[in-house]
């Protein structure tokens, strides 16, 4: 049954080594199988035929391959869900088997069929940003994505690597929590970080650190 626009809670979901269902084969449910895997899930698919990227994965296994119907107990162990079958009645089973049994469902171009949306993504390593229109437009936020991709270049997934590791035994450097929300104001600007090469990050980003702390430290 679809609902009324939802006002969705953005959250990143930890799928490794969770256990998730695609209904479907073609090429849409092809990028979605990708995409879980990329995330670490345990990729179940079904459906009666596959397209041959999803075929190989099933040879190499890296997936589990079902090649019959959807049945309702296919969702048992099911962590989250998406619904690609390009069978409009299957899709809606699908959905109202997975939204009654309380776990994430995701019918593709469909928002009123989903208890979660899949945002438009840049990701560079840990660094990440999601976009979305609530459903509403994925185009925009793809279009959107595009022009942040510029503004948020690669280096950014090595910025987040090296400030993972000055966080690293920082709380035994500076003990009071005030300082340290401080000293990662003062660390933290975008224009010295557009300024950097990847090359330069680790000996620039470190140099800048020490400044910080010592201002910091009495």
């Amino acid at each position: 049954m679809e609902k009324d626009s939802p006002k969705y809670y953005p959250v990143y979901v930890d799928l490794n080594r969770r256990r998730s269902l695609v209904v479907g084969a073609g090429k849409v449910a092809a990028r979605k199988v990708r995409s879980l895997l990329e995330a670490g899930a345990l990729v179940r698919v079904v459906s009666p035929d596959a397209v041959e990227e999803v075929a190989e994965l099933a040879r190499q296994g890296k997936i589990d391959w079902q090649k019959r119907t959807f049945a309702e107990s296919d969702l048992e162990g099911a962590f989250l869900v998406v619904g690609a079958a390009g069978d409009p009645e299957v899709n809606r089973q699908v959905y109202e088997a997975a939204d009654s049994a309380s776990i994430l469902i995701n019918i593709v171009d469909e928002p009123g069929m989903c208890n979660f949306i899949v945002p438009s993504v840049i990701r560079h390593g840990e660094f990440q940003i999601a976009i979305s229109s609530g459903g509403a437009s994925p185009v925009l936020a793809r279009k959107i994505r595009e022009v942040l991709q510029y503004r948020f270049g690669p280096h950014y997934g090595e910025l987040v690597e090296e400030l993972s590791r000055i966080r690293e035994g920082l709380k035994e450097k500076l003990p009071d929590e005030s300082k340290r929300r401080q000293f990662w104001e003062q660390l933290i600007d975008l224009d010295f970080f557009d300024s950097l090469s990847i090359d330069e990050i680790h000996t620039k980003l470190r140099e800048r650190a020490e400044e910080c702390l010592l201002r910091l430290a009495d």
